[in-house]
């Protein structure tokens, strides 16, 4: 009997010494797993973010959006992107005396923008979706946007003379020609920005074109509905044709007649 009693008692004293420890390393062991499994999971969502966000995928379904997108990050990329960033901004504005109203905007925009993660730096090719998805507004945004900042969004900040000469005139073309493909559907913002461009400058010749200028203006002046763009290019046209020759008019008449049959074969 005693011996029963003592095997008895060595084997609760085995239980009772050893079973925690195996279960404390069994729990560390665990909790190692886990670790392990959040940090892959977390590493995973991060590739799919990374992919989701990516430009090449279609993150966003309507010009709208893609636009609005673009004209934030636009917004955003003028102001400091950290508190310390504000902080030595805020110094030197307020050495240089810069306004008050001016530095209220600046923290507006910086509260405003922070609650933003956005899908890319590059607004300039968020705002050509938007105008392949025909967005007539995205047209006049892209018109806004400086070599500055053309250059700044697409990462072009270390060029030569003539590197920075031929990505000028790679942007200038891009802006006709997504112009041109607006306002041949009926964009009539593009339509009177194009009659107002061909006066200064031409992508195919580097010099204006008063042709090509009046042409888009009686296009317009066929189809535009807008009373205040009608206006507008009814005075481009009068001012144009009367410096001109018969011949050059003639010839700017059959280029009109061009974008109404393409605009008609357009669905319209």
């Amino acid at each position: 009997m005693k011996k029963i009693v003592l095997a008895i008692s060595i084997l609760a004293f085995v239980i009772i010494y050893f079973l925690p420890k195996e279960q404390s390393k069994f729990d560390k062991l665990s909790a190692e797993n886990n670790s392990n499994k959040v940090v892959s999971k977390h590493m995973y969502l991060n590739e799919n973010m990374s992919n989701e966000t990516s430009i090449e995928d279609n993150v966003f379904v309507t010009p709208e959006e893609y636009l609005f997108e673009a004209k934030e990050i636009r917004r955003c990329n003028t102001i400091p992107k950290t508190q310390d960033e504000l902080d030595d901004w805020l110094s030197k504005a307020n050495e240089l005396g810069e306004p008050y109203e001016y530095i209220e905007d600046v923290l507006s925009r910086f509260e405003h923008c922070t609650h933003f993660n956005f899908i890319s730096d590059d607004f300039v090719e968020l705002l050509v979706k938007a105008i392949k998805l025909g967005s007539d507004n995205a047209v006049i945004e892209l018109w806004a946007i400086s070599d500055k900042e053309y250059f700044q969004s697409k990462g072009l900040l270390e060029l030569s003379r003539e590197e920075t000469i031929e990505h000028r005139i790679k942007f200038n073309k891009l802006k006709f020609q997504l112009s041109e493909s607006i306002a041949l559907t009926g964009g009539e913002q593009s339509i009177l920005r194009l009659a107002k461009e061909y006066q200064n400058y031409d992508p195919d010749s580097g010099e204006p074109s008063y042709l090509k200028a009046l042409a888009y203006a009686n296009f317009g002046l066929k189809i535009v509905k807008d009373n205040d763009i009608y206006l507008k290019l009814d005075f481009i046209q009068r001012r144009i044709s009367q410096d001109m020759k018969f011949q050059d008019i003639e010839q700017a008449q059959v280029l009109t007649e061009n974008f109404l049959s393409k605009f008609g074969g357009n669905g319209n």
